[in-house]
Formats: C-alpha cells, sequence, structure tokens
C-alpha cells in the first residue's frame, strides 16, 4: 500500500489549522503586519491568513469621510460650538465653520500616519486659512463666500500634495461659513488668533 500521498497531506494539516480565512468588507483594506512590519494590504472578499503570524494594524474605510469644524455637539444638546477664529489683514477677526469631504487613496500611507488622516487634514486646514484669511481683510471673507471656498480649495489641494501627513488622501469638497468673530478684533500686526480646542 502506498503510503504517500496520505504522509503528505498529514504534513499539510498543521499549516492548515494554522490558516484562517478573514472576511474584508466592501470599502475596507486591511494592513496586515508579520513580525511587527507592513507584510500586505487586504482587499475586500475572503482572504487567507496566518493568525499566528499575520496581524490587523488597521482597517482603513475607503468611503468618503467627512470632517466638521468645529465638531457637531452631543446629541441631546442645545450649545451651538464655536467656530475657530482667525486674524483677517485688517486686523479684524474671522470666525470659520467648515466642512471638508475627503477619501484615503492610498491605504498603506494612511494606516502609518501617527495621528491619521482627519486630524492631519485638521491641522492642514488650520495652517491654510491662517494664510489665506491674514491676506485679505475680513469683508472681503464674509462676502464673497464663492470665492472664499474656491480659493480655500484650490489651496487646500495644492498643500495636501506638499504635506507627507495628508499625502494618502484626496480632499473633494471644502465648504467654508466665515463670520465675524464675537470676540475682541485682534489689532493688526498681531498674528493670527490662537485656535481653540477642547
Amino acid at each position: 500500500m502506498d503510503y504517500s500521498p496520505l504522509m503528505t497531506l498529514t504534513a499539510f494539516l498543521p499549516l492548515a489549522a494554522r490558516t484562517a480565512l478573514w472576511q474584508v468588507p466592501e470599502d475596507e483594506v486591511w494592513i496586515v503586519e508579520r513580525h511587527r512590519r507592513f507584510h500586505r494590504a487586504l482587499a475586500a472578499g475572503r482572504r487567507l491568513a496566518v493568525p499566528l503570524l499575520d496581524r490587523v494594524k488597521a482597517k482603513i474605510d475607503l468611503t468618503q469621510q467627512m470632517l466638521l469644524w468645529p465638531p457637531a455637539p452631543p446629541e441631546g444638546t442645545t450649545e451651538q460650538p464655536v467656530g475657530d477664529a482667525f486674524a483677517a489683514g485688517d486686523g479684524g477677526e474671522v470666525e470659520v465653520r467648515m466642512r471638508i469631504l475627503w477619501r484615503v487613496t492610498d491605504p498603506v500611507q494612511a494606516a502609518y500616519q501617527p495621528h491619521g488622516p482627519n486630524r492631519a487634514i485638521d491641522d492642514l486646514a488650520a495652517a491654510t486659512l491662517r494664510h489665506l484669511i491674514a491676506d485679505m481683510p475680513q469683508e472681503a471673507a464674509m462676502t464673497s463666500r464663492t470665492a472664499f471656498d474656491q480659493e480655500l480649495t484650490t489651496a487646500l489641494s495644492a498643500q495636501a500634495g506638499q504635506w507627507a501627513e495628508v499625502g494618502s488622501v484626496r480632499i473633494s469638497e471644502v465648504l467654508a461659513r466665515p463670520a465675524p468673530s464675537p470676540s475682541r478684533p485682534v489689532p493688526a500686526g498681531h498674528g493670527t488668533a490662537a485656535r481653540p480646542r477642547s
């Protein structure tokens, strides 16, 4: 009797026992590490993995994301959040409420960002607004909303290519609503007001 096929099957049984079938949902990419280093990116579908060696570092959502600025208030509260204030070129202040739509284009790079794309986009938006509003008077920032949105979108898209932290995403839409800040105007030459943080 030839036992070679049986012996071959027996040899592969331990390996088969160590493998698993992972189901990656649609619109997601799973970043898998092996020995604490990047191994591969798993697209949607059923994927084979070795549980004893492979671990999922991050599950990256590929759907369109929305960044609200300031963040929406907790459910059940009536208090409206205050937008961030920036110094205009004439010394006044402009309060900005903003919505940014974005999508991850490089899941591997996004998985290895220290604070994630959302935080990087938030920092980029703050830096862009700071320079944009500083170059215009308060009235111009508030009355030309369409032009303001266009300039902000162009500036954000251009800067995104230079910021390594935002290189993994594509910004598709920016909608900003500038308004006069209720706080005391900042004297010209004193720089930009600090962005309040919770």
